[in-house]
């Protein structure tokens, strides 16, 4: 009900995600999110287009998981079961708030708080997360906390929803 294309120019490269997006967007009306770092094929056809500095996913992530945790929009079920969420970690995500990361990102308060309210209120959001944000210094990081979202929210305990990285293997 909520894809969400990172790091990616899917209308360009994966014509099989796109088609699965619009499809979903025609069928049952499902939002497409887009981040990047810059305007694209695929950021003009989302519902939402999130541009952020390169660099800055990770930023952008941990805002979002503040959020969900913060407006109680982060599924703590699924966390207590399936993850190896903490007190520890729980208290700096705190310090992560959506300010801080529109200095960092170069979005608005409003753009982050946007993208974390859809997700967190839509069970079924797939991530689909491209190479393109993992190629550079602390690459590895930021997929690792863009990938993390959907564990916050439980969208892997829905059919459709949780994430995909590659499929080369």
């Amino acid at each position: 009900d909520c894809v969400v294309i990172w790091g990616t120019n899917a209308v360009s490269t994966q014509v099989n995600v796109m088609t699965h997006a619009t499809r979903a967007r025609k069928e049952r009306g499902a939002k497409i999110v887009a981040v990047d770092v810059y305007m694209n094929g695929t950021m003009e056809q989302a519902d939402l287009a999130l541009v952020v500095r390169p660099g800055t996913d990770g930023a952008l992530a941990v805002a979002v998981m503040h959020i969900l945790l913060r407006d109680n929009l982060a599924d703590r079920a699924y966390m207590a079961t399936h993850t190896d969420f903490s007190p520890v970690f729980e208290a700096h995500l705190k310090t992560r708030t959506p300010e801080w990361a529109a200095a960092i990102t170069g979005l608005t308060v409003a753009e982050i708080e946007a993208f974390a309210h859809l997700v967190g209120t839509t069970p079924k959001t797939f991530f689909r997360l491209g190479y393109g944000f993992s190629r550079q210094r602390n690459g590895a990081v930021n997929m690792h906390a863009a990938l993390c979202i959907p564990a916050v929210t439980g969208a892997w305990r829905h059919e459709g929803g949780g994430a995909i990285h590659t499929n080369g293997a």
